[in-house]
């Protein structure tokens, strides 16, 4: 291969690297986003409130 064919190809694999490295990062955000939506979903949530007898006592006789 010439110098020209060489330095096409290596702008070519760096294009193609800026490229997945940016949809990469907009995965990442929107990935990070999601958690956040759902972590405010848990903490929005009614608590669940068990009655007070249980889980006092274990029951060892088999």
């Amino acid at each position: 291969m010439d110098i020209a064919a060489l330095s096409i190809v290596s702008t070519q694999a760096s294009a193609q690297n800026a490229a997945s490295i940016m949809v990469l990062k907009k995965s990442m955000d929107t990935l990070e986003q999601n958690g956040q939506g759902l972590v405010n979903l848990i903490n929005a949530s009614a608590p669940i409130i068990s009655p007070p007898h249980l889980g006092k006592s274990i029951d060892i006789s088999a």
